[in-house]
């Protein structure tokens, strides 16, 4: 009977360490998959942009990201995700920024690298200086650290930088002000927001550190 006692909290602290692990691990990448949410929405805000950009210059504008080789960011005023540069009969004219990087771990004996070229079509002249986005703050060293916001400043930047090379003559637009301001939502706990998986994990680990005291103490009962 004991010994069926001991069998039965050792699978219940097994089970409740499993589950607390699972939740945090789902909880986890429900956190990564907002940002990539969050990112999108950002990327189609900045289609828009380029869109009325394109609209006033007679030029399409679009930005392309690789980790190394590996695509991670693409968009133009044609939409997320579509390249000006694989569409010429919609972009017989296009200016396209094109970022490289790649973080490699502590230990690898590789630096980190982060760099850009800006591609033009044939027309356009010699091209774009990439240095020109060191002044909108989108240079390489941002472009390591936060990849995806940064490639979307930089296309952000691509109609200015083309009018400063007088590719073209016309300012764009503002934009225009549409639909109903947002009400302020209440404000919150920043510590709770940013660290909630924090906070999840450790207090699965005490839960944890709970069941195995209970248990160690049910054994010294028995043995």
């Amino acid at each position: 009977m004991r010994r069926q006692k001991v069998i039965d909290i050792v699978w219940v602290s097994v089970v409740g360490a499993v589950m607390a692990g699972a939740i945090a691990y789902f909880m986890t990448h429900a956190s990564g998959h907002d940002d990539g949410s969050a990112h999108h929405a950002a990327a189609e805000s900045v289609a828009d942009d380029l869109t009325r950009a394109a609209e006033a210059h007679g030029i399409c504008y679009g930005w392309y990201l690789l980790d190394d080789e590996t695509p991670v960011s693409s968009g133009s005023n044609l939409g997320v995700g579509v390249r000006v540069a694989e569409h010429p009969d919609r972009c017989p004219k296009w200016i396209e920024v094109r970022g490289t990087y790649h973080d490699y771990p502590d230990n690898s004996q590789f630096e980190d690298y982060a760099e850009y070229a800006i591609a033009v079509s044939a027309g356009l002249g010699k091209g774009l200086d990439p240095a020109g986005l060191e002044r909108v703050d989108a240079g390489t060293n941002r472009l390591l650290d936060d990849s995806r916001g940064t490639i979307l400043d930089a296309a952000e930047a691509l109609p200015l930088l083309a009018l400063e090379a007088g590719m073209t003559a016309t300012p764009v637009p503002e934009r225009a002000a549409t639909g109903t301001p947002r009400p302020v939502a209440e404000g919150g706990s920043d510590f709770l927001r940013d660290r909630w998986v924090l906070l999840l994990i450790g207090g699965a680990l005490l839960l944890a550190a709970a069941g195995t005291t209970v248990l160690l103490r049910w054994l010294s009962r028995l043995w």
